[in-house]
């Protein structure tokens, strides 16, 4: 009797390899050795996984630190300003903000300042005439 092997693509892995060692083999032998390689490729399978969500928590911190530091490089310094000692009478200490005192050169004066402001300063066209 003559019988012939053949793969239907793809990469002969160790995994392929082995399972077709053991199904050649006798039945105590192959059943065992069955078992034996799914716990195995079960095991390796995990250790994969493990290995790639290390690599991708990796990629991670430093995505997360490379965005700290354009974050620290963009920002604007806050200016702190010591006049006299500590603890003395007339020491003060002044902390400027540009981010906070950053103000919009031009206001609209058409729309009202207050919550309760219902009219605009104009009046708005008519789209129907």
């Amino acid at each position: 009797m003559i019988k012939f092997e053949h793969n239907w693509g793809g990469e002969d892995t160790w995994y392929t390899k082995s399972k077709r060692w053991a199904n050649k083999q006798k039945f105590p032998i192959n059943h065992l050795a069955l078992g034996f390689i799914e716990w195995l490729w079960n095991q390796w399978i995990d250790a994969k996984i493990k290995e790639e969500m290390l690599s991708v928590d990796r990629q991670a911190e430093a995505i997360v630190k490379q965005w700290d530091e354009e974050d620290e490089r963009n920002r604007p310094k806050a200016e702190i300003v010591e006049e006299g000692l500590f603890g003395e009478e007339g020491w003060s200490i002044s902390i400027s903000n540009p981010v906070i005192e950053r103000r919009s050169e031009e206001t609209d004066g058409r729309l009202g300042d207050r919550s309760n402001e219902i009219r605009l300063g104009e009046k708005l066209p008519d789209p129907w005439e």
